[in-house]
């Protein structure tokens, strides 16, 4: 499932916030971490000389067996076409590098390579508090009850045997969504009683669901912990993760909706842009070929 951890990299601090994790990755699934830096294709062999000499600067405080490799190009399209050579690879990044805060993950290098490269992204955000990096006790997996949400599933459960973490499997009973029907023209046959029973089916069907695939993972020997929220779903998932601080979430980059291309305006997006915590992403077969 992850047969190589792919770290972009450009020099920054930023950017270099993303070492711890892709060491801990490579060291749990016994896997070979490769550090990359692309410098402009104009660039003279002095700065490809001081790329190489970085990256073998940062291979070494790793402690790990790491290869090295430095491509000329757009960074974005450089990565997404090394990770093509590599077995099963997994690309680890922050959202920001030389760039700096001002870039959020839409038109940034990071945000083409999640929508491009075709393979896992764990996108850690420059400005996300760093309690233990790379450490992964717990991880919040929403899920909806699509197939493309479910893409996320085995990945997660590997990360919680790997790392022998808890799984928050948490699904969002979209709620509101019955009720904005009490908007609808007088004299339409809706009441709040019937309402109020479409939106109970809502949770019932929700729960069923999260407990069955609870129980499937607890048959598999995972440590699993279910929760049915009621809402809109990123307003839900942020809330959770702010009061339960899980040290990552994994989700596809598409689920119910399945609309949009990009991460950009969808619930993963969302949970980037003002979550705390590191966010994996996958994407679905489905969606890559969109």
């Amino acid at each position: 499932m992850i047969g190589t951890v792919v770290v972009p990299l450009d020099g920054s601090e930023l950017a270099a916030a993303a070492v711890p994790y892709g060491k801990a990755l490579a060291e749990k699934f016994g896997t070979r971490l490769y550090l990359v830096r692309v410098v402009d294709i104009d660039a003279p062999a002095e700065v490809a000389a001081d790329a190489r000499d970085y990256l073998a600067r940062i291979a070494q405080e790793t402690g790990l067996a790491t290869e090295i490799v430095v491509r000329y190009g757009d960074p974005a399209a450089e990565i997404a076409d090394l990770v093509l050579e590599l077995p099963e690879p997994m690309i680890t990044m922050t959202t920001h590098g030389r760039s700096g805060i001002g870039r959020w993950l839409f038109g940034s290098v990071a945000d083409r390579v999640v929508r491009n490269a075709g393979v896992p992204v764990l996108l850690i955000r420059s400005s996300m508090p760093q309690r233990e990096p790379g450490v992964i006790r717990s991880i919040l997996l929403p899920v909806d009850g699509s197939p493309l949400a479910e893409a996320a599933v085995p990945y997660a459960t590997e990360l919680a045997r790997r790392f022998d973490a808890m799984i928050h499997l948490v699904r969002v009973a979209e709620t509101p969504e019955i009720y904005s029907l009490l908007s609808v023209p007088a004299g339409a046959p809706t009441s709040a009683e019937v309402l109020n029973q479409l939106a109970q089916q809502l949770v019932e069907t929700a729960t069923s669901y999260v407990n069955e695939l609870a129980e499937r993972l607890r048959s598999e020997g995972l440590r699993v912990d279910t929760h049915v929220l009621e809402g809109i779903a990123p307003e839900q998932l942020l809330a959770f993760e702010r009061e339960r601080q899980p040290d990552i979430v994994v989700m596809a980059t598409h689920g119910r909706s399945g609309l949009s291309r990009v991460v950009f305006g969808s619930v993963a997006e969302r949970l980037l842009r003002e979550g705390t915590v590191p966010l994996l992403l996958i994407r679905p077969p489905e969606a890559a070929q969109a």
